[in-house]
């Protein structure tokens, strides 16, 4: 009789893990490219939050495929050998002043000669290169993720990362920040760069699949355009900018299909990527400057900038499709913008 109940309850795991997608976690190293990345198993979880700030709500379930995310904000080393590669045109990926984790330097008689005017070379500052790349625009963010084969985050794609599918507050969980969980609250003028930590420090503030950070050191750009709210149409009164947008990218105007239209109040579910157009990218997870730290590093807050923006906080990392990359290039995102709203 004990090996018949055996045998039950042996079906009866079989059987939900059919049901359930924690059960189907992929390995991290039967993953394609998973160096240095963690794996965020397919499966919904509780994305925004009903009882803070109007741009969180609706607190709603979001699916996802399987994706990798960085495990680590990209570091400075790491940024500055994609501008000895691919440039900074017109300074628009990346800014060098004394704030920066990353310099410009020039050669002077064999010498490296620090300048921010047309430097010959980028180089991280010395003793900080394993410190998180900083003075980063979207821009720069975006073209470095690509250059890597890889993309940024969109927002349900990092919430997700750092918030999991408990439904927890911060990466680490519900308990408050301090110094052993994550870099907040910190001044320039006392420490320096030291303001912020290496990106492989504060283990102890990493969410459930391991990635680091997500919370404090360097504010985060993620993929998505910046709306009010998570739904089309939550509140007529949200100015989107849909109109001016349009006219500037050249692309028509999104317009919701029939099948579309009875969902407008809801917000996308599955795999979402946020609204098609904007005036403002979003960031996540709050910096070293932040003072609020145990309101501003939790995992729901979203605030806003515009992509050519780049400051002394201002970081990044990225995230990768779980079964490869696609670069879907201007024309399918136009076809998109055509066909779809959000």
């Amino acid at each position: 009789m004990g090996m018949i109940k055996k045998i039950a309850f042996c079906i009866f795991l079989i059987f939900s893990c059919a049901l359930f997608s924690a059960c189907a976690t992929t390995a991290p190293e039967k993953v394609a490219g998973a160096k240095g990345m963690v794996v965020v198993p397919r499966g919904w979880f509780m994305m925004g939050h009903n009882s803070a700030e109007i741009n969180e709500r609706p607190e709603h379930e979001v699916y996802l495929d399987t994706y990798l995310m960085d495990k680590y904000e990209v570091s400075a080393l790491q940024f500055a050998e994609f501008l000895n590669v691919k440039g900074n045109p017109d300074d628009k990926y990346f800014s060098v002043d004394r704030y920066s984790t990353i310099i410009g330097v020039s050669y002077v008689n064999g010498k490296e000669v620090p300048t921010s005017e047309d430097p010959q070379k980028y180089v991280p500052r010395k003793g900080f290169e394993n410190y998180p790349a900083n003075n980063v625009s979207w821009y720069g963010a975006d073209a470095y993720c690509r250059w890597k084969g890889k993309h940024l985050p969109s927002e349900a794609e990092w919430e997700k990362a750092a918030r999991c599918d408990d439904g927890r507050i911060y990466p680490w969980g519900n308990s408050m920040p301090d110094d052993e969980k994550a870099r907040y609250d910190e001044h320039w003028k006392e420490l320096g760069m030291h303001v912020m930590v290496p990106v492989n420090a504060l283990p102890a503030g990493a969410s459930c699949y391991g990635a680091l950070n997500m919370a404090g050191n360097v504010s985060e750009w993620v993929a998505d355009w910046y709306r009010q709210n998570y739904c089309n149409f939550c509140n007529e009164t949200i100015e989107n900018n849909i109109d001016l947008s349009s006219r500037l990218l050249g692309v028509p105007k999104p317009r919701v299909s029939s099948a579309r239209e009875e969902e407008a109040d809801l917000p996308p579910r599955r795999n979402p990527r946020g609204p098609l157009l904007g005036s403002f990218k979003v960031m996540r997870g709050g910096s070293w400057y932040d003072s609020y730290g145990q309101y501003v590093m939790r995992s729901p807050y979203r605030y806003w900038f515009h992509p050519v923006d780049r400051y002394l906080d201002f970081g990044f990392r990225c995230a990768k499709n779980a079964f490869g990359e696609k670069d879907k290039g201007k024309a399918a995102d136009k076809t998109a913008v055509e066909t779809s709203t959000y």
